[in-house]
């Protein structure tokens, strides 16, 4: 055969062996895409770790990712959603390896106050708002007695949050407080008596007062009943008053 045919025999042949391979790329694709697709281990499992009172069920649920093929998921939008639905975290994490295994990182932080009414216990975040917090642990709780409790998403009153804040920088070793409509605030010293703060003004004044008499009232026999500090510059004191049996 003379060049010039074999040339355009070349030339016919060479179009069809390139869609014959492109063919068979697209195939190979198309298994391998299958592959990919439909096999189990490329669904996510998630694992959850750092959880102490949060449930790990609940954790991985806000994340949305467990048996979501890996394709599909965002590890910082989960991380974001946990953090949405927890407040309180101090952070979250989702860290993914090959094929689908998954691990939420959470760091529980402590929320600043838990409000208590009764048997219900609400979780205030930092700007005294209800959260949704599960079995998450307070720096400080206070018993409220007189008002209704807030509910989830409500904030409390502002005037009152202001005043639990100074509460807080006024008494840093306290970590229980009273509130009693119309009385104010309370707690009770570490050696058993009451102390009245009633519920406005200098809450630092207060804990001054405090401080500069409880060590005496400590060694007093018998032990007082109260110290009432709603006028710091007059602190009374009041002692339990013996019934004489007859």
């Amino acid at each position: 055969m003379s060049p010039a045919p074999m040339a355009v025999a070349l030339w016919a042949w060479r179009p069809v062996g390139s869609r014959l391979a492109a063919l068979g790329l697209l195939g190979l694709w198309l298994i391998g895409g299958g592959i990919l697709l439909g096999h189990e281990a490329f669904y996510t499992r998630l694992d959850v770790a750092g959880a102490r009172t949060l449930s790990p069920d609940a954790l991985a649920a806000a994340a949305g990712i467990d048996g979501l093929h890996i394709f599909w998921v965002n590890p910082e939008e989960a991380a974001a959603a946990v953090r949405q639905r927890f407040p309180s975290l101090e952070s979250a994490e989702v860290r993914c390896r090959w094929p689908a295994l998954c691990t939420l990182f959470v760091v529980e932080g402590q929320a600043p106050w838990e409000w208590i009414s009764g048997d219900l216990r609400l979780i205030l975040d930092g700007e005294g708002r209800v959260i949704e917090g599960g079995t998450v642990q307070a720096r400080r709780r206070l018993e409220v007695h007189g008002l209704p409790p807030p509910t989830p998403g409500q904030r409390v009153d502002p005037g009152l949050w202001a005043r639990m804040q100074e509460l807080s920088q006024a008494f840093p070793e306290v970590s229980a407080f009273r509130y009693e409509a119309g009385r104010g605030f309370s707690f009770v010293d570490p050696a058993g008596w009451t102390v009245w703060l009633g519920e406005f003004g200098s809450m630092s004044a207060r804990a001054a007062v405090w401080r500069a008499l409880r060590s005496a009232l400590a060694a007093q026999h018998p032990a007082p009943a109260y110290l009432d500090l709603r006028v710091p510059e007059a602190p009374a004191v009041g002692f339990q008053v013996e019934r004489i049996q007859p």
